[in-house]
């Protein structure tokens, strides 16, 4: 006898065999089981979920000698006869081939017919979207009243090319995609009873590979089977019949971008595609395995994977900061959407690995992480609690607990972040009078000037911050900006950033002497105040008092005291940290 393909040989023939869809399996059992089946059903999912398999299923429960039956006895000689497509009662049918409204009106001429040998005609329409509109056209009537003894089930992978006539003619099931917990499982049966040695590595990387489709999961066993020449199928056997990238090969990778080392980076890459592998597949690999690492990072594993239990995945996990995951996923996604439209895909992939590798990118993506570090331990120190550390640890960042009479030694010192007291804050008649003073002509004249800004200056990180903010306002010599958060305020309104500001806007003759940075959210509570009040009648607006939270700008003379609590934390903070934030 030829050889049965796998996922032929174990296709599940009662209920209890299915994987997965429990709730559209329980739903057709209440239906027989209450005597309510419907006359027409639509089974829609991704391919090889078992769409086809329950239909044939749901026939064989229907027809069964001992039935209509929650459960086919599947050994009655009509449940062998649907398994072997021997009973002319259930008939499938290929839309796909035969999608004229010819082959729809033979279909409708022999609806009429009782069944020969069971108690109901099952029609099993599969692709059923493929069928023309004449042919739905023809299908509609005979669908929407058919006789008593026939049930039609369609099913396709495509529901939304269905006409809303047809769709409100049916009860509509929502396959899923099986997990991959579920194909594991009927794997090692199918592997058990076949006889078949395969390591749980391989067995892993085919439940990923098969994306949620059990009969991709056992076609790809069964090409594995016949490739490989081991006593024991391994994963480079399933890597090498399903194209996929060994996740070690993807973890050397992103530890070599990580380190900077962008020669051994691309060294891999060459090494990967000497494989055979695809350029858009080895792309899409390192998406998935950043995005299980951001999964890992942040507690909210779905399903549990192999390589979550390796030290060195977990130590990749500790060192890479969640911004710079994000700007590779960023990076990625950008080659993988241009290499569309371009033959040098090979050339895309080494630019992006070479920018993944780019230190200087990386640190400023992980820059806003550390500073948001930096804050949150001067305010437990400020307010005499322990210092933690947030569960995401900074590149470079050492923090020593310091002990009581340390931490009163600090206490001594005037706090360095913002304090409850609002002299220390910028005042809102500061900003009622750059608002009431305003003009647009000098805002579109500065709207300029941070266009160029943001080109010559792309390397000053103080100057980044600044022309990302929008323009709030700009008088004769002051200017407002709006900044995302208080963090990037403080930063720029500090003295050394104030000098190296105003000293390159006075290079474009912008007549600026001075300017306020707010946060978003802070100016929007003062718009809406603004708006609230002015008028013709009324342009001098007084805005409602509040604080603002943005610390005033200390002159060097004034700032001695900050300087001495800086000394003070420094014993205990990373001094490159702290250099970032004095920069």
């Amino acid at each position: 006898m030829a050889y049965v393909a796998l996922y032929r040989a174990y296709r599940p023939q009662r209920f209890a065999d299915v994987v997965g869809q429990q709730h559209i399996i329980k739903t057709l059992q209440n239906a027989i089981k209450l005597n309510k089946v419907a006359h027409a059903y639509l089974f829609c999912g991704p391919r090889g979920t078992g769409k086809t398999t329950l239909a044939k299923i749901m026939a064989k429960a229907l027809n069964c000698e001992h039935g209509p039956a929650i459960e086919p006895c599947d050994e009655c000689a009509i449940c062998q006869g649907i398994t072997k497509g021997a009973i002319s009662d259930v008939v499938e049918i290929d839309a796909a081939s035969n999608n004229g409204a010819d082959d729809i009106r033979a279909l409708r001429d022999s609806v009429k017919y009782l069944p020969s040998v069971g108690k109901y005609k099952v029609y099993i329409i599969d692709e059923v979207h493929m069928l023309s509109n004449a042919a739905f056209n023809a299908l509609l009537k005979t669908l929407e009243e058919p006789p008593q003894h026939v049930i039609f089930i369609l099913a396709t992978t495509e529901p939304y090319k269905l006409p809303n006539t047809i769709l409100s003619r049916c009860q509509r099931f929502d396959f899923q995609a099986v997990s991959i917990e579920d194909i594991l499982k009927r794997l090692k049966i199918v592997a058990e009873s076949e006889n078949i040695k395969i390591s749980d590595e391989a067995l892993n990387q085919i439940a990923s590979s098969a994306e949620g489709g059990m009969r991709d999961a056992l076609s790809l066993l069964d090409q594995t089977i016949s490739y490989s020449v081991n006593e024991t199928i391994t994963l480079d056997d399933v890597l090498a019949v399903s194209g996929n990238v060994s996740y070690v090969k993807l973890l050397e990778l992103l530890n070599s971008c990580l380190a900077g080392d962008g020669a051994t980076a691309l060294k891999i890459v060459d090494s990967i595609l000497k494989e055979g592998k695809e350029v858009p597949r080895v792309i899409n690999d390192l998406i998935f395995f950043l995005r299980d690492t951001l999964l890992f990072k942040n507690n909210a594993v779905i399903e549990d994977r192999l390589e979550y239990h390796n030290p060195e995945f977990k130590n990749f996990c500790d060192k890479a900061a969640k911004h710079v995951i994000y700007e590779w996923l960023n990076h990625l996604n950008e080659a993988a959407n241009n290499m569309r439209f371009s033959n040098q895909k090979r050339a895309y992939l080494e630019l992006v690995i070479l920018k993944m590798s780019d230190l200087k990118l990386n640190e400023e993506a992980n820059l806003l992480e550390r500073i948001d570090q930096l804050e949150h331990t001067i305010d437990l120190l400020s307010n005499r609690q322990p210092v933690t550390l947030k569960e995401e640890k900074p590149l470079n960042v050492q923090v020593n607990i310091p002990t009581k009479q340390e931490l009163e030694e600090i206490k001594a010192v005037p706090p360095v972040v913002k304090t409850a007291s609002s002299n220390n804050e910028v005042q809102i008649s500061e900003i009622e009078n750059i608002l009431n003073t305003a003009s647009k002509p000098a805002k579109l004249k500065l709207q300029n000037i941070f266009k160029k800004l943001g080109e010559e200056y792309s390397g000053l990180f103080i100057v980044q911050i600044l022309v990302a903010g929008e323009i709030a306002a700009v008088n004769e010599d002051n200017f407002i900006v709006i900044l995302k958060d208080l963090g990037f305020c403080n930063r720029l309104m500090c003295y050394e950033s104030y000098v190296k500001i105003i000293e390159i806007l006075e290079q474009y003759d912008s007549g600026i002497k001075d300017y306020i940075c707010l946060p978003k959210t802070v100016w929007n509570k003062i718009r809406l105040d603004y708006k609230a009040k002015y008028s013709v009648e009324n342009p001098i607006v007084h805005l409602e008092e509040f604080s603002i939270g943005v610390l005033k700008r200390q002159t060097p003379q004034n700032n001695q005291q900050e300087d001495t609590a800086l000394e003070k934390l420094s014993e205990f903070i990373d001094k490159d940290l702290i250099e970032i934030m004095e920069d």
